[in-house]
């Protein structure tokens, strides 16, 4: 099981939010490289970013950039092998190029793919902009999803560096900065996008997320469940939200299917969790 550490980024600063919100915002005073360097003293093989800005409206910003060249140099500097992921209002084939070539090794996309997913699935326009409106929030098909046929323009080699963003909100899906749900269940989501191809999933407690209560065991246990009969088309399946003591690893790490991969944040951050000790008893050589 990959031991992931997570990096949130809000306009260049580490920050985390309780429960996606932005309004309910911890800052924490740590220099970026520093950051990377304890992480990968401590075994990490991968690292987890995001950015929030990015992800709520779709825009990257010039801090943010900077910011992940900062990680990637440092990443550079002290081990190769470690493996970067990186997500967050990523929406466009150029963006996904850029981050590519920059040395990001996967990235993680959900509104720019859900999207146009919602609309195949028979939802149409209007029905997106209803579930907009009742979150407070705007629909704009050019900025959610501004490279409508990004899933065809993908060729198989470029799907195995991206990773579908599943968050989750009881049984439905949120994309938007998590802002906006749509009643569609996650199984079925990475059900569909299995049999387009993709062979990488995270799955985030939006519930959970940021709150040190703890990981949302049943839900996820039955999400796993339901779609275990694709094990053999699924290469990852990462888990994100509430990881907040070692216990919650043990737990993820007895289901029955079993997680490839965890995330953890704010554990890190004020020490609930100890990176270099979780790594060495859980994530295999």
């Amino acid at each position: 099981m990959l031991i992931i550490p997570a990096i949130d980024l809000k306009k260049g600063e580490v920050v985390r939010l309780y429960k996606g919100r932005f309004n309910e915002i911890s800052y924490y005073n740590v220099e970026i490289g520093k950051l990377v360097k304890d992480y990968l003293n401590s075994g990490a093989k991968r690292l987890h970013i995001v950015l929030l800005y990015g992800a709520k409206t779709g825009r990257i910003e010039k801090e943010e950039e900077e910011k992940i060249k900062r990680i990637i140099e440092v990443r550079n500097e002290n081990n190769m092998n470690c493996e970067i992921q990186i997500g967050g209002g990523i929406r466009t084939k150029s963006q996904i190029d850029k981050f590519l070539k920059l040395g990001i090794n996967y990235i993680i996309i959900g509104t720019a793919f859900l999207i146009p997913f919602i609309l195949n699935e028979g939802y149409s326009l209007q029905d997106i902009k209803f579930y907009y409106q009742r979150s407070g929030k705007n629909f704009e098909l050019e900025r959610e999803a501004p490279d409508f046929e990004l899933i065809d323009w993908l060729e198989p080699s470029l799907k195995e560096k991206i990773i579908i963003s599943v968050d989750y909100f009881k049984d439905e899906i949120a994309l938007s900065g998590w802002e906006v749900t749509i009643p569609i269940k996650p199984s079925y989501v990475i059900k569909k996008f299995v049999e387009n191809g993709f062979r990488k999933f995270l799955i985030t407690s939006i519930e959970s997320d940021g709150t040190l209560e703890g990981v949302d065991i049943k839900n996820i246990g039955r999400i796993l469940k339901e779609i275990s009969s694709l094990k053999e088309n699924i290469q990852e399946i990462i888990i994100a939200g509430g990881i907040s003591k070692e216990d919650d690893i043990v737990l993820l790490n007895s289901l029955f299917y079993k997680p490839t991969g965890i995330i953890i944040g704010k554990a890190l951050y004020q020490k609930k969790i100890d990176l270099k000790n979780v790594i060495e008893k859980y994530q295999k050589v």
